[in-house]
Parts: C-alpha cells; structure tokens; sequence
C-alpha cells in the first residue's frame, strides 16, 4: 500500500473537491433540508388538526336539521310565552276575555275595574276588581274558564254572599224553569306580564 502524498496536486484537489462536497451537504442540510423537515412537520401538525376539526364540523353539520328544528320550536315557544306573558297590560283584551267568559257562563256582571299594577322583580301585577252575580254552577263554570286563559291569572280576596234578590230568582226559575241567580260574587283578578329589562 503506498503511503499518501499530501504535497501532490491532485491530492490537495482531492482534499478540497472532499471538503466542498461535504461543506456543500452540511448547507444543503442546514439551510434547506432541516427547514423542510420542520414546514413538513408543522404542516402535517396543521393537517392532522384541521382534519380534526373537520371531523368535529361534519360531525355538527349533521346535527344541522335537528338544531334549525329546535330553533324553530324554540322561535313558537318564545311567541307563546310572550302572549302569556306581554310587555304591556291590555286592559281592552282582558276585558274582551272576561266578557266572553261571562256571556258563556250565564254570570251577570256586576263591576270590572283595573286597580293599578304592582311591580315585582321580574314581572308586573295587574289587578283588577271584578264583581259578579250568578248561579252555584255557573260560578264553577266562570272560574273554570278563567283558568283556561291563554295566559297566568290568579283570584284572591274571593267572597260569596247570598244575592239580595234571591227569593224573586227562585220564584222565576220555578215559573220560566231558567237556573236562579242566587250568589253574590267578588274577586280580584290578577294578570301578569313582563318587566321590560333596565337598559
């Protein structure tokens, strides 16, 4: 084997060809190949994630008929309790309601007045005075039909007495065979609605 001539110019040219290759690999690695393993990696990072939340989406994508379903319940449930609940008293309206009532129930009406409102935290009371003349069972009916309203009521302070012209009644009844009127009805009514937010 023969021993190597460092002073000879192919060698030397050989050395430097060696060591521009290899400082040649050393930059392509460092400044081309390593930036594109790291882009490659946090682009597959980015890919798997949006391919993740992709999932998730199409997951969610599929729920889109169920959930236009429950906005659209929610939408009539909303207009249903805002019936139920106004954001103004319509004193003309439940006029309207307790004059329907009445006429059905056969009770004479004696007095029907709004005694103010009453505000609580969340809502608003609106009472009203109502004073009515009627037979046992059409009292049941009245009351009965008042609980049916589309919207909360409560009844307080009720108080029966006997009606004043009640022996004239009975006589009637037993001559033209029409139920008598035989109580004398008051009662506060009290509707309710909702108490616009402080802005």
């Amino acid at each position: 084997m023969q021993a190597v001539n460092w002073k000879d110019k192919k060698t030397i040219y050989a050395v430097i060809v060696v060591l521009l290759i290899v400082l040649g690999c050393y930059y392509l690695y460092s400044n081309v190949w390593a930036p594109f393993q790291e882009d490659q990696d946090r682009l597959t990072v980015q890919l798997r994630d949006a391919e993740a939340e992709l999932a998730k989406i199409n997951v969610q994508r599929g729920r889109i008929a169920e959930l236009e379903l429950n906005l659209v319940q929610a939408e009539k449930e909303f207009e249903r309790l805002k019936e139920m609940f106004p954001e103004q008293e319509k004193v003309p309206l439940r006029l309207q309601d307790l004059y329907a009532v009445l006429r059905s129930s056969g009770v004479q009406i004696q007095k029907f007045s709004p005694e103010g409102r009453a505000e609580k935290e969340h809502y608003v009371e609106n009472k009203y005075s109502v004073v009515v003349s009627s037979g046992y069972h059409m009292l049941g009916y009245l009351f009965a039909e008042i609980a049916n309203f589309n919207y909360p009521t409560s009844i307080t302070d009720l108080r029966l007495s006997r009606y004043a012209g009640i022996k004239a009644e009975l006589e009637k009844a037993e001559t033209h065979g029409w139920t008598p009127i035989t109580v004398s009805v008051s009662f506060n009514l009290t509707t309710y609605t909702s108490k616009k937010a402080a802005k």
